[in-house]
């Protein structure tokens, strides 16, 4: 309670913190809730700039993090009937370890996934919401590549976990020797709309002495 507490959980969803000197924790990027318009911006100069300060990784070597989480804002707004997601990350300094959490309220991954293969069970539909080039729109901006490049960048690149809960479905990504494994199960309960955790390890993400080349307009 004491957790959720410092994390402005209550704070956002009843309007007041529950304990006296309830405050955020230097290891807590708080529960805030961020609209698609203004949430790419949100990253670069909120998020990002935590995660650097916090696990000393350059921003410029967070790149490939900004952009997974971004697409998961796109898809956002482009299915869940949704323009607002919230967004949690935690540092564990002692483990260089850090988990991000972005949910919504929308429809969900399987009820998206089923207006064009309507019969996948949950956990079924959202592996295949994962697969290269799938989209339940006709017209992806990213041509159904932003969950792909999710897993292949969290997972196969850093070697971290992401679970993605929808409806009754859940399924998990993690390593193993450099492969994606996939496990898919259900859950007890239900997850309206979607939940995305990211697990990742710092100390996974080479270090790079050159940033990535800016372009200026003359």
């Amino acid at each position: 309670m004491r957790f959720l507490d410092d994390a402005r959980f209550f704070e956002q969803h009843i309007g007041k913190k529950i304990f006296p000197g309830s405050h955020v924790r230097q290891t807590t990027q708080p529960l805030v809730e961020v609209r698609h318009e203004r949430s790419h911006n949100w990253l670069r100069t909120t998020l990002i700039p935590w995660v650097s300060a916090s696990s000393n990784v350059p921003e410029h070597d967070l790149y490939n993090l900004q952009t997974c989480i971004s697409e998961i804002f796109n898809n956002i707004n482009d299915h869940s009937t949704q323009d607002v997601g919230s967004i949690f990350a935690q540092w564990y300094p002692k483990e260089k370890r850090v988990m991000l959490s972005v949910a919504d309220f929308g429809t969900g991954i399987p009820n998206a996934v089923r207006s064009v293969d309507p019969e996948l069970s949950d956990p079924a539909a959202i592996m295949r919401a994962f697969e290269e080039c799938f989209s339940s729109k006709s017209s992806p901006r990213n041509r159904g590549l932003g969950l792909f490049d999710l897993q292949q960048n969290i997972v196969g690149r850093f070697g971290g976990i992401v679970t993605v809960y929808s409806l009754e479905g859940a399924v998990t990504f993690s390593d193993f020797q450099g492969s994606v494994i996939r496990r898919e199960y259900d859950v007890e309960g239900y997850c309206p709309g979607t939940l995305i955790d990211i697990e990742l390890s710092t100390d996974r993400i080479e270090i790079t002495s050159v940033e990535r080349e800016s372009f200026e307009w003359i």
